[in-house]
């Protein structure tokens, strides 16, 4: 009896492990890939328009966060933002840092 119940805790650990096995390497299978079957990388940069998708505000009012003014009315831009040949784009992570921090303030 004692053999049998050794055997099944064996035969009961392998299949465990082969059913976890299967499991991971499908959810590693499931991220989407590109024709040559390597996997698609998602955007770093966002565009106006991407970033105004993303934060659930029009274009205008992303145009007007980027904005920088002098005066003394000036307007220093809120929202994290690079140039790169005169086009304006915005870092994923940096706009989820500033979200955060704008969280941050507005709850303490």
């Amino acid at each position: 009896m004692k053999n049998n119940l050794v055997a099944f805790s064996i035969f009961s650990f392998a299949l465990c492990f082969v059913v976890g096995c299967w499991l991971i390497s499908n959810g590693l299978n499931d991220r989407p890939t590109n024709e040559s079957g390597a996997p698609v990388q998602t955007a770093q940069l966002f565009t106006q328009s991407e970033v105004a998708n993303y934060l659930g505000i029009s274009i205008e009012e992303v145009q007007k966060l980027t904005k920088i003014t002098n005066g003394p009315d000036s307007f220093k831009s809120e929202i994290p933002h690079i140039e790169i040949e005169g086009k304006v784009y915005y870092p994923k992570s940096a706009i989820d840092r500033w979200l955060l921090n704008i969280e941050l303030t507005i709850i303490n």
